[in-house]
């Protein structure tokens, strides 16, 4: 009588989905797995959100590499976590098991997250699983329940712990050319880092030292002013150091701004909604010779942003709009969310920032060093505005981009990573040629 050699069917959800990811395509992308991974992981343990997050720069940086949304069945990425934001959180990450928490507002080591992620995504239970290579934590599989706070089983931190694992072995066993090309990205990434941290800590020195000496020359001007025993030529004179010394103070608080350029942690939040809240100080800030129209969709979901970052960086954009219309016109502002798909570094649902003007526009060179720090085009201008964008925007994990010709205006495109949506949201799919290319900059 032949003995039978058939493995039996797995009587759990959670056994199926561990088969499926061990048998997973072996020569897929990371991509591929992480995607196919959070959809199994979501659908065997019954949770709305489940998440790959992957270190960067040294440990410093959290990238989402995929978000799955089980009741949109939608795939997003790019969101970014600082570990100087979250510090209790990224100490817990480091234990070799799986985290649980019930009710995740009132976990130590998940509070930090509450007001600024958790409570606005209506995230009330939260089990996560280090992904560890050769003894280094790399990574962290991210479960969130949506809805009544639930127990996590004895099966769904095993789960979890598993999926953690069978992904850290895939990571290791990746196609030599993904680890190359990562490897390249991160070394590109390290140095220009390394560039920007010295240029900071640079302008930081300068900025305190500099204010301490202009303060000196201001007060000193000012009194020169109120003094009604000296000649008009003279209080004249005086007017002209305040005025300058005044510019001064301006270039020292960009400087500051630059070296310092985020000291409160991001939160979740919709940027329509906070973009509409500040144009009636926008619309006082432009002046009666510019128009100011914005544009939404009706849901463009949530992101990662601090707001504070968010207002500095949309008067920086909205006054280098006023400035390249000096006569007058309209500014525009439009909102809305877009799906990338041809760059895979950087693809799935975004927010989309547009901020428009009719000017004067600018040539190949110019938009080639435009964000560089310290270059302007403005004979008052300290070339530290763009730059501040560019950095505020690249935090969040997004990206910025600029379409301008000479005489024909300039657009800046801003992409940041959807990191939830509202309940019963939908997408406005703007799909033009220009954002369906691979995004380099």
């Amino acid at each position: 009588m032949a003995v039978s050699t058939s493995i039996p069917e797995p009587s759990r959800s959670t056994e199926v989905a561990r088969l499926e990811l061990v048998q997973f395509a072996k020569d897929a992308s990371l991509d591929k797995v992480f995607h196919r991974a959070c959809e199994l992981s979501a659908e065997a343990l019954h949770v709305e959100r489940v998440s790959v997050w992957l270190f960067l720069d040294d440990h410093s940086v959290l990238r989402c590499s995929n978000l799955y949304e089980r009741s949109r069945n939608e795939h997003s990425r790019g969101a970014v976590l600082h570990a100087a934001d979250f510090p209790r959180y990224f100490d817990a990450l480091k234990i070799r098991k799986a985290l649980p928490a019930e009710v995740a507002a009132t976990e130590p080591w998940a509070a930090e997250l509450a007001a600024t992620y958790l409570l606005p995504l209506g995230i009330t239970s939260i089990l996560n699983a280090g992904i560890f290579s050769d003894g280094a934590l790399i990574g962290v599989v991210c479960h969130e329940h949506v809805g009544p706070p639930r127990e996590w089983t004895t099966e769904a931190r095993d789960f979890a712990g598993s999926v953690a694992d069978l992904l850290a072995g895939r990571i290791q066993s990746a196609e030599v050319r993904e680890l190359r090309a990562a490897f390249l990205m991160q070394q590109r990434r390290l140095a220009d880092q390394d560039k920007i941290a010295a240029l900071s800590r640079l302008a930081s020195g300068v900025a305190h030292d500099f204010r301490n000496l202009l303060t000196v020359f201001l007060c000193t001007g000012e009194s020169l002013c109120q003094r009604s025993d000296l000649p008009p030529s003279v209080r004249a004179d005086a007017r002209t150091i305040v005025a300058a010394a005044e510019r001064g103070m301006a270039l020292a608080t960009d400087l500051a701004e630059f070296a310092r350029p985020g000291e409160r942690p991001p939160t979740v939040m919709d940027l329509a909604d906070a973009t509409a809240e500040l144009l009636p100080m926008l619309r006082k800030i432009v002046g009666a010779r510019h128009t100011l129209e914005m544009s939404r969709a009706a849901a463009i979901g949530n992101v990662l942003f601090d707001k504070t970052q968010y207002t500095r960086l949309l008067l920086n954009l909205v006054v280098n709009a006023r400035e390249a219309m000096p006569k007058g016109g309209v500014i525009g502002i439009r909102l809305t969310s877009v799906k990338l798909s041809k760059n895979r570094n950087y693809s799935g649902p975004f927010v989309l920032l547009e901020v428009t003007d009719r000017g004067c526009g600018m040539d190949e060179a110019t938009r080639q060093r435009v964000f560089e720090p310290f270059f302007t085009t403005k004979a008052k201008g300290t070339g530290l505005g763009l730059a501040i964008v560019k950095q505020i925007v690249e935090r969040a994990g997004g990206r910025i981009r600029i379409e301008s010709e000479p005489e024909q205006g300039t657009t800046f495109r801003v992409l940041i990573p959807r990191i939830g949506t509202k309940k019963g949201g939908s997408y406005e799919l703007t799909l033009t040629k220009e954002l369906r290319e691979p995004v380099s900059i």
